[in-house]
């Protein structure tokens, strides 16, 4: 639930468009883009494609409820968390594709590969073949009916907590599109010849669940992985191994900083590099007491991660749960590590931050954790750079900056390259390897 309130700051609006419109009537002009143009319009889209994906995993997180004969009082949240997705799913992508209609400029930008961002050739036009489907239309309808069914028990749920709210919010939002939606279904329906072989194959919430599931994600499933190697021998798992886990569990202290790399993620497209994400290691109980420390987390929980889901604590095993990682350590102070430790944890409950503004503190980006934590601890200061019209910093920038400010080391480093955890100098030098650094 809390990845589709968070999503939803990173679906487009008319309003948010007005530059990107701008830029292509001075392109259609020329008839191309200049390169700060298309840096924008690139980058937007790739907002859009990475909100997308959190969309489609919410709803395939809720896969279970299909094998039920019926939906249950108590399953209703999961149906709005799963519905609301998926109205948010088709209206943006109805919008985006009628926003590249009006200006063909746009369609043949967004159609262009760009490695950089994960894109492949012919995007937009499968995400509009997705759409202009008659039979995921009919397949939105059913899951309509039901919501309509429901309607009242379901709108009812906003009561029970904050995020249910303003989940209830969004799907409020929402229904101008659903009964816009419905006329378009009705207009068309009679052309619809797969109307009666699939009306026969329906049997209730379950089947329209499984239609919801279905309805845009398999003309996109090559996004979520854009850059995965179909070779790679270790298909459908990852590199880390928990012998390679627990040897390194036994080697971090409090205030290390993972930077980690899966291989075929879509994790960070607006921030592209070898190197993608960051997460804060808090320590074991008995390392806080040693800085007189006490977290409100499970001890398990030993690091602090801004994903989709938010600003969380989390376990070593759901973050290592990657291809590579490198640990770098902080040569720092015990009263000053403890400092960032306090920091970070007064960042816990945030959302995560879609657009990537680092100006901004009420969301989280996983590299504005670190910048957040440390940027002012013994005099450490961290350049945000301007990126298409936002100051944020890569996991790429912040290792480079953390190495030249002297008071950060390379403890280990483990990859597809190392294929065991190398430390120390080896490490050092393995890491300026891995990608064009700049110490």
């Amino acid at each position: 639930m809390e990845q589709v309130v968070a999503a939803a700051q990173a679906i487009p609006l008319k309003k948010d468009l007005i530059i990107i419109i701008e830029d292509s009537v001075r392109a259609s002009v020329r008839s191309y883009y200049l390169p700060d143009e298309d840096e924008r319009l690139r980058t937007t889209f790739a907002h859009y494609l990475l909100a997308r994906n959190t969309l489609l995993e919410a709803l395939e997180s809720i896969m279970p409820l299909l094998n039920e004969k019926q939906i249950l009082r108590n399953e209703l949240r999961s149906f709005a968390t799963g519905y609301t997705a998926g109205c948010m799913l088709i209206r943006s992508t109805k919008f985006i594709i009628e926003l590249a209609q009006q200006h063909p400029v746009i369609w043949n930008k967004l159609d262009e590969s760009e490695q950089r961002f994960g894109l492949k050739r012919k995007t937009i036009s499968h995400l509009f073949e997705s759409l202009s489907s008659p039979k995921k239309m009919w397949q939105f309808h059913q899951a309509t009916r039901f919501f309509e069914k429901s309607k009242p028990e379901i709108m009812a749920l906003d009561k029970l907590s904050n995020i249910d709210h303003e989940l209830i919010q969004l799907l409020q939002q929402e229904l101008p599109f659903i009964e816009s939606r419905k006329r378009d279904y009705l207009k068309r329906r009679v052309r619809y010849r797969l109307y009666d072989i699939i009306r026969r194959n329906s049997s209730g919430y379950k089947k329209a669940m499984f239609h919801l599931f279905r309805l845009t994600g398999s003309a996109v499933a090559e996004l979520k992985q854009p850059m995965k190697n179909s070779n790679k021998a270790h298909k459908g798992s990852k590199r880390v191994t928990p012998e390679i886990l627990k040897e390194i569990s036994h080697q971090l202290k409090p205030g290390d900083i993972l930077i980690t790399r899966h291989d075929d993620a879509l994790s960070n497209l607006f921030l592209p590099g070898y190197w993608p994400h960051a997460a804060l290691y808090t320590g074991e109980p008995s390392q806080l007491k040693k800085l007189s420390l006490n977290t409100p987390a499970p001890a398990e929980h030993q690091i602090i991660e801004s994903k989709k889901d938010g600003v969380k604590f989390r376990s070593l095993t759901e973050t290592l749960r990657v291809d590579s990682f490198v640990v770098i350590r902080p040569v720092l102070a015990p009263s000053s590590l403890s400092k960032v430790i306090e920091a970070a944890i007064s960042h816990v409950g945030k959302r995560y931050d879609f657009l990537f503004d680092f100006t901004k503190s009420d969301r989280l980006a996983c590299t504005e954790l670190i910048y957040r934590s440390y940027h002012g601890i013994d005099d450490l200061a961290f350049s945000l750079t301007p990126r298409s019209g936002r100051m944020c910093i890569s996991a790429e920038d912040l290792i480079n900056q953390m190495m030249r400010s002297g008071k950060f080391q390379v403890h280990a480093i483990f990859s597809e390259e190392t294929k065991v955890i190398i430390y120390g100098d080896e490490a050092h030098q393995a890491l300026k390897l891995s990608y064009k650094s700049q110490w």
